[in-house]
């Protein structure tokens, strides 16, 4: 799925339905397990700008206590990855 360029496809409709929280609670689960393989999985998940489209999620939607849970599990694993994936999830508010 990751090299399929899904990692994209979910950032891509994260951004552009910022107001469904369903679907930001399953982009967020969904990025979460694709962060969850190795770490060219954690770091293209980053490149694509997870950590960001998560921490959107999670202030978009603080009161959605699964979506929180989603987004939290994601930027685990993103940060369980290469110092460059740490950096990104501390860059986008995420730590």
């Amino acid at each position: 799925v990751v090299d399929a360029g899904g990692a994209s496809a979910v950032v891509a409709a994260m951004d552009g339905h910022a107001a469904d929280v369903e679907l930001q609670m399953d982009g967020c689960g969904a990025l979460r397990n694709m962060a969850a393989g190795g770490d060219a999985c954690k770091q293209a998940v980053v490149d694509a700008g997870g950590a960001s489209a998560v921490v959107a999620a999670m202030d978009g939607h603080a009161a959605d206590v699964e979506l929180q849970m989603d987004g939290c599990g994601a930027l685990r694993n993103m940060a369980a990855g290469g110092d460059a994936c740490k950096q990104a999830v501390v860059d986008a508010g995420g730590a």
